[in-house]
């Protein structure tokens, strides 16, 4: 399933495309709702954006990227 493929993927950098954004960061935890990703930006902290699995578009992981 959809799921356990990023599952796998704990921990990698991915790049999570739904229909209206663009979330880059790391992959910090999957469940059967949602995927969870910190994202970086060059001002303040990282934050934990929260993404539905239903509202994923396409998924590319970046295997060996910090």
């Amino acid at each position: 399933m959809f799921q356990d493929t990023l599952r796998e993927n704990v921990g990698s950098f991915v790049q999570i495309i739904t229909a209206i954004d663009v979330i880059n960061g790391t992959l910090l935890a999957v469940t059967d709702a949602a995927a969870v990703v910190r994202t970086s930006s060059s001002y303040g902290e990282p934050t934990d954006v929260t993404i539905p699995l239903v509202a994923i578009t396409y998924v590319r992981i970046f295997s060996g990227v910090e």
